[in-house]
Parts: structure tokens; C-alpha cells; sequence
């Protein structure tokens, strides 16, 4: 199923990035990429899509499939009949399976601490088609302590442009920052504000020292933040906290690269319907709709009968523990790796009986349809801890039919249909806004949108065709035909090469691994690597050098 040109014929094309919105349109790909017009007209393998719609591919940019983490989840999960059936062993192959058979052909792996750098690209390579790349998380970073507390912005940026080109990331993550002072794990930060007890800055230095860091480097992507205290009520009030903090610092985003297409965030606020277990988000939609340099994404609920659940946030797990949320059957792993922070690693089931949990599927309906600007949204699962890919396409449908949503709603908890606002809420996105959910709205924030999420010239050639014309059904009302389509798209094509067809899948190509370095300029760079590199000689079990990831150059892809 391999061609190196491709024509997709008399397709309904929505490439919203590109202002094209249903247009009968002819698309060229040669060599991986769009183009204008073929080299020579020799050897074109030609498609179809009359009567079908021509879309970007999707992009996941909060998941958690490459990490020592989703082992353990595999091992808890080993003897759970439910587990096995449902996730069936969380196996790589099957993981990039379900991606493709959903039109997925890039994933962000949302959470890895630098020193387990190397299990995630051992991961990534054994990952078959789609691209990837990696957060590192660097919220109880102890290399950095200095930093934090001096402000010593350029310093940062020339230690973290360095961990980049070392392991190979993406960008960074923002986790419960310095939470991990405390090695007792049901010790927990009650104000952001407070300075530790080792430490002579706050949570808040950390969020705000990273978010200068990363426009000082312009990197692709922005500051990625996981407020801790989600799903308790803390959550909101350390989330408006945060927002309230960055916004006083009056940055603009700076992202340095070719890139044509910019970011527009300078912060990006992961699973952001945890926030609010009063199921009342007016602030933070009112602080997006005012403020157009944040971007979220939200955790939609698949209410499988299992899910794993892989976190750093203690908050969570000891609000779990305390409410004896946690099945005793079910094991959990705790861990605290070396001055990085914590992990902790369960299985749980949400459910549609459960108020909390039916809180929090409510939560990102009601963000994703009440953010006027669509850009700032994105569509996640937190995968695996809120829902399985497959349950994309019903979710899809919730989004873009109210009937769909109140048939689901039938049989939930009934004080949560009491107080529900989504029964009383008559929009639903259009296709076009669904999409831009999915594709362009994640390809945006993550700084990639010159070649992703795009069907413009010069782009991947990563497409979907979807076996529905959207302009002959009207969705909103018979949403089984939209599920019925994205169940089985037609065709997933991934650097021009047609990867599924029907129900064929084809794993034998190789994906690319995204990293990024972005742009420092210091006359100190020698000094100050020195410094880290005998900071780690010092107080780590191992050398900093030893940090350096060994991978095939074939597979990498800088973003510069």
C-alpha cells in the first residue's frame, strides 16, 4: 500500500487552516507532501472520493502511551479480566493501531521525567507509523533550583536547550511544581504561594520561570501545565491562581521557528474539565474568551468499565485513596524518582452512576462548546486515564448533536441530571469546528501547523477520508451516520503512503520522533554547563552526560 504519488480525486475537502470549508477539490501528494503540481505524470495512483470528505489527520497532544509508567499499568492490569479485554495488555502495536484506525498520525507523550528519557524513545521506536514526540517534565527539576529562586531566565534556557538536545524532547511539561519536597506522600501544598521548606521560591516562581524560559527559547510549543488538585476543589482555585499569575506577567508568545503558522499561546492548561468538580466553569471560559493567548485541552470521558490511571499528582491520588475510590482489588504503584518528582500508577473505573465522574464529561462539553475561539481547544482523552480511543467517534457525536448527547445522558447519576447544565444547551459544533478540535487546533499549539493539521502546500501528507458526505447529512440529527464514519474511515493516509483502507491496517512504516532545541544566545554556555554537569556529579547517583539518548538519526525530525 505504498505510493509515492498520490491523487485524491473530486473529494468535499475541510481544511479549515487554509479558510477551505467543503469545497470539491483535487489534492497532489508527492514525496510525503502536498504539493501543486506532480514532477511528471508517470506512475500517480489515483482515489476516489466522490461522495466522501477529505480532512486533516488527527493529532493527540496529551497522551501517555511511552513511559515506565503505562508498564506498570500493564503489570497491574495482568491478572484483570476486564483489563485484558478492554485494553488488551496496553501493547504498543495495539495502542498505534487504534490511533490509525481513528485517523490519528501524531501523538504528544504528555509527561516524562528526563533521567526515563530513554524509555520513551526505546518506546517510540518500537511505535509503528505515527510521529511522536515528548514532554519533559521539569516541575521539581532540583538542577534548577538556582533558577527558580534568582529569576535567572537565560541560565535556564541554556541548561534546558542542552536536556533537549540530549534526550531528544519536544518541550516541557509543568507538573505540581516542588510538591515533591516533602517525601511524605500525604503531605500536601495547601497555597502556591508559600515558599518551600528547602527552597526559597514558590510553585508560582516555577510557573512563572518556565513560561519566561520557553518564550526566551521559542520553542514550538508553549509552557504545558498540569494545575495540581484536579478532580478535587482545590483544583479551581490553584487553576485561576496560575492563570491569574502568568497573565500579570504581560508575555506574548515568541515562538522562533520557520514556521509560518505561529502558536498563539504562551500557556497551555492540560485536562482542563478536571477543574471544576462544582461542574461551574464561567471563569475560565470568561478567562479564555478574554484572554486569546491560553489554549487548553480537555479530557473527554469514554466511561470504559476500566481505565488505568498514570499521574504525578498526589493531590489526586490521596483524595482517591481518602474517599476509597480505589477498588482494593487494584494495585497501586508509587514512586519517587531522583530530585524529578513523583509517579503514581492505578486502575479505576468511571462510570456513568458516579456524580463526580458525569461532572467531568459535562465539564468538557460545556468548555468545548462555550469557548468562542475554537483555536484555544483542544480534543484529548488523557489517554488511557479518561477513555480509549475507539471512543472517539461517539464522542464526536456528543459535540456535534444535541440529541446524541441527551440519548447518552439516559441512565447517569440521578443528582447529576438534576443539576446538569449540558441537557439545557441547544448548540453543538459544526463539522468544521469539530475537526479544528481534533487537528488544527492541536497542530497550532503545538507549533507544528506549517505540516500538520494542514492541507495546504508543503505540508505531511497526512490525510483522512471519511466515508460520509457532511453536506448531505445533516449531523446534528442523524449523528449515527458521523459515529458510523469515523468508526471506520475509509482511508488514513500518513506521509502519502495510504496506512489504512477500509478495515486493513498497515504497520509496516516508521514514524518520525519530533524534538525541538529552540534558540539561546549566551556568551556563558561553557560556564554554565559546567556548573549543571557538577551539580549532577555532586548530588545525583548518575552523570549528566549520561542523559544522552542513542537513536537511529533516520528517525529523528527537528523543529527548528
Amino acid at each position: 500500500m505504498k505510493e509515492n504519488k498520490v491523487l485524491i480525486r473530486n473529494g468535499l475537502v475541510y481544511d479549515p487552516i487554509n479558510n477551505i470549508e467543503g469545497e470539491i477539490k483535487d489534492i497532489l501528494i508527492e514525496s510525503g507532501k502536498i504539493i501543486d503540481k506532480f514532477s511528471n505524470n508517470k506512475n500517480i495512483n489515483e482515489i476516489d472520493a466522490r461522495g466522501k470528505t477529505v480532512i486533516p489527520a488527527a493529532i493527540d497532544i496529551h497522551t501517555h502511551v511511552a513511559s515506565q509508567q503505562v508498564n506498570w499499568a500493564r503489570l497491574i492490569g495482568v491478572n484483570n479480566e476486564k483489563f485484558k479485554e478492554i485494553w488488551q495488555g496496553l501493547t504498543l502495536e495495539k495502542i498505534a493501531r487504534d490511533y490509525i484506525s481513528m485517523g490519528y498520525t501524531f501523538i504528544l507523550e504528555a509527561n516524562v521525567f528526563p533521567s526515563l528519557a530513554k524509555q520513551t524513545i526505546f518506546n517510540f521506536q518500537q511505535i509503528p507509523v505515527l510521529d511522536k514526540a515528548m514532554l519533559l517534565n521539569i516541575s521539581n527539576f532540583w538542577p534548577l533550583e538556582l533558577e527558580y529562586q534568582r529569576n535567572k531566565t537565560t541560565d535556564m534556557a541554556v541548561f534546558l536547550s542542552d536536556l533537549l538536545e540530549k534526550t531528544y524532547g519536544f518541550g516541557f511539561k509543568v507538573y505540581n511544581p516542588f510538591e515533591n519536597e516533602m517525601w511524605d506522600l500525604k503531605e500536601l501544598r495547601e497555597d502556591l504561594s508559600a515558599q518551600g521548606r528547602l527552597y526559597n521560591f514558590s510553585a508560582l516562581d516555577v510557573y512563572e520561570n518556565v513560561v519566561k524560559c520557553i518564550e526566551t527559547m521559542g520553542l514550538p510549543h508553549s509552557a504545558h501545565v498540569h494545575i495540581e488538585g484536579y478532580e478535587s476543589g482545590i483544583g479551581k482555585k490553584n487553576l485561576l491562581t496560575v492563570l491569574e499569575k502568568v497573565n500579570s506577567l504581560n508575555i506574548s508568545p515568541s515562538q522562533k521557528t520557520k514556521s509560518t503558522i505561529k502558536r498563539d499561546q504562551i500557556l497551555h492548561i492540560a485536562h482542563a474539565n478536571t477543574y471544576a468538580p462544582d461542574g461551574k466553569n464561567e471563569e475560565l471560559i470568561q478567562f479564555l474568551n478574554n484572554n486569546p493567548n491560553y489554549s487548553i485541552n480537555l479530557s473527554f470521558v469514554g466511561f470504559n468499565q476500566i481505565n488505568p490511571l498514570i499521574t504525578s499528582d498526589r493531590r489526586s491520588i490521596n483524595q482517591l485513596i481518602t474517599l476509597n475510590s480505589l477498588d482494593p482489588t487494584n494495585k497501586l504503584i508509587t514512586s519517587a524518582v531522583e530530585f524529578e518528582g513523583d509517579s503514581f500508577v492505578t486502575l479505576r473505573q468511571i462510570s456513568k452512576k458516579n456524580f463526580n465522574d458525569c461532572i467531568i464529561w459535562a465539564n468538557a462539553i460545556d468548555l468545548a462548546l462555550n469557548v468562542s475561539n475554537k483555536s484555544q481547544i483542544c480534543f484529548s482523552l488523557n489517554y488511557p486515564n479518561y477513555g480509549n480511543i475507539t471512543n472517539i467517534p461517539e464522542i464526536l457525536t456528543w459535540l456535534t448533536s444535541e440529541k446524541a448527547r441527551n440519548d447518552f445522558m439516559e441512565g447517569m447519576n440521578e443528582k447529576f441530571l438534576k443539576a446538569s447544565i449540558v441537557q439545557n444547551m441547544k448548540n453543538s459544533l459544526n463539522f468544521s469546528e469539530a475537526i479544528s478540535l481534533t487537528r488544527i487546533s492541536p497542530a497550532k499549539s503545538l507549533g507544528i501547523a506549517d505540516v500538520k493539521g494542514n492541507l495546504g502546500r508543503g505540508a505531511d501528507a497526512d490525510i483522512n477520508i471519511i466515508d460520509l458526505n457532511v453536506q448531505e447529512v445533516e449531523i446534528s440529527k442523524d449523528y449515527n451516520k458521523l459515529r458510523n464514519a469515523f468508526s471506520n474511515i475509509a482511508y488514513v493516509i500518513k506521509s502519502g503512503e495510504v496506512v489504512k483502507k477500509q478495515n486493513e491496517v498497515d504497520l509496516d512504516m516508521q514514524g518520525s520522533i519530533f524534538w525541538a532545541q529552540g534558540k539561546v544566545e549566551s556568551s556563558e554556555k561553557s560556564l554554565i554547563m559546567s556548573k549543571k554537569k557538577e551539580f549532577y556529579q555532586k548530588y545525583s547517583s548518575f552523570f549528566y552526560d549520561s542523559l544522552q539518548v542513542s537513536v537511529d538519526n533516520n528517525l529523528l525530525r527537528k523543529i527548528e
